[in-house]
Parts: structure tokens; C-alpha cells; sequence
């Protein structure tokens, strides 16, 4: 078995850091613009070069913006910005989304997960069946445990749903997210209540298993809206 050398972070990714929590944080807003490279890095007693390749990943991310012969600018990010951002964005508020972003997240999950709900319905396949009865099982296991516990055992039985669908995207956008929103997660379970969570799963593999995807459907978005509607009147 071969371990690796733990490296601390390099100084392109310690400077990273730096001007992500100054634009995340506000210090550093839309249209301001940044000192010249040389002024960067003569301030932060760094070289250039990192100041130059550190600046090129933050545009890749989209939180600085290139103008030619202008200068560097910070980037509208929620407009420039891409999966990396929205990451950055969550580790950034300690792996709990703000109201605004977690709403977001469900909205998205709508439009993620109420296709697979469907397919799977459509298939009515009994080994699909057999699987998505396991994991609602594992989740009633957790029903006495710690909150984490019991929703990590959600997200499995969700995830589930739309891996047998066959859509290979979303289970890996379900992942990215999962460690950065647990908190979320936990939130909504502990909101829409153990009990009620687990007999929602029951009666969504019953749906799937009849072929019922609108009643499937329907179930999960007025779960996603019961507390979407509790975050905006926090």
C-alpha cells in the first residue's frame, strides 16, 4: 500500500482563497477593479507568475473578467460563473447554502429529478422496485438515529431513483453537492419530519411501482415546495 506526501497549499491556492473570500465576502464587488499584476503581487509579497495564473483560474471560474487593455475587473459571478463557482460559493458560507442559493437548489432539483421519477415509473422494472425497497428500509433503520445519518440514507434512496433512470449526469450532480449542503439536507428532514420523510418514500416506490409517475411527481414537489415556502418566511 502506498501513501502519498500530505502537501500544504501552494501559494497559487492560498492567494485563490484570499480573493475568493474578499469577492464572496463583498470586500471586492461587481466592476471593481484590481490592482496590475505587478501591484499584486508586490502587495502580497508573491511572484507575478502566480498572480497571473491565479487570476486566469478565477476568470475560468468566473469571478474576475479579462479587459483587454483595461484592466481585470470582479465578474457579476452569478452570471459568469459555473459549477466551480457555485462550489466555492457553498464552502464559502460553511457547507450551509444562504436562503436565496438554497432555494435555488430545490428548484433545481424539480427539474433534475421529477424526469427520472418518471422514467422509472414508465419502466415499472421489478428489480428497480426491489432496490428502491432496500434503501427506503435503510432509511427506516435511521429513523432513531442522528440526523445526518437518517438524511444521508434520503439522499441515497433519491439518488437511487435517478441512477436507475439511466440518466448518468444527475447522480453526479446530486454528489457534488451532497457533503457541501448536508446541513440542507438535514434541515429538510428535520422540517418535514423523520416520520413523514420515510412515509413519503414508501409511497413513492409504491407509485413507481404502479406506474403512477404523476402521483410520484406530485408527492415530491409539494414536499420541495412545503419547504420552500418555510425557508422564505424564515
Amino acid at each position: 500500500m502506498a501513501f502519498r506526501k500530505i502537501d500544504a497549499p501552494s501559494i497559487k491556492e492560498l492567494f485563490l482563497t484570499q480573493l475568493e473570500e474578499m469577492i464572496l465576502s463583498g470586500e471586492l464587488k461587481p466592476g471593481d477593479r484590481l490592482p496590475t499584476e505587478r501591484e499584486l503581487a508586490d502587495t502580497m509579497g508573491i511572484s507575478k507568475t502566480v498572480v497571473h495564473e491565479g487570476i486566469r483560474e478565477l476568470v475560468r471560474i468566473g469571478f474576475l473578467d479579462v479587459m483587454s487593455r483595461q484592466g481585470v475587473y470582479v465578474a457579476d459571478y452569478t452570471s459568469t460563473g459555473n459549477l466551480d463557482t457555485l462550489l466555492a460559493i457553498i464552502r464559502y458560507r460553511g457547507d450551509m447554502p444562504d436562503k436565496k442559493m438554497l432555494i435555488s437548489l430545490l428548484e433545481t432539483r424539480l427539474y433534475l429529478e421529477c424526469p427520472c421519477i418518471q422514467i422509472l415509473a414508465e419502466l415499472r422494472d421489478p428489480e428497480h422496485i426491489r432496490k428502491l425497497e432496500a434503501l427506503q428500509e435503510d432509511v427506516k433503520k435511521t429513523l432513531a438515529a442522528d440526523i445526518n445519518t437518517f438524511a444521508t440514507a434520503l439522499f441515497m434512496y433519491r439518488k437511487t431513483i435517478a441512477s436507475l433512470s439511466g440518466n448518468c449526469i444527475v447522480p453526479l450532480i446530486m454528489n457534488a453537492f451532497f457533503t457541501a449542503s448536508i446541513s440542507a439536507w438535514a434541515d429538510y428532514c428535520e422540517y418535514i419530519g423523520r416520520q413523514n420523510t420515510y412515509e413519503a418514500l414508501v409511497q413513492t416506490t409504491e407509485y413507481i411501482k404502479n406506474g403512477d409517475s404523476d402521483s410520484a411527481i406530485c408527492l415530491f414537489t409539494e414536499c420541495i415546495e412545503k419547504y420552500k415556502n418555510h425557508l422564505r418566511n424564515l
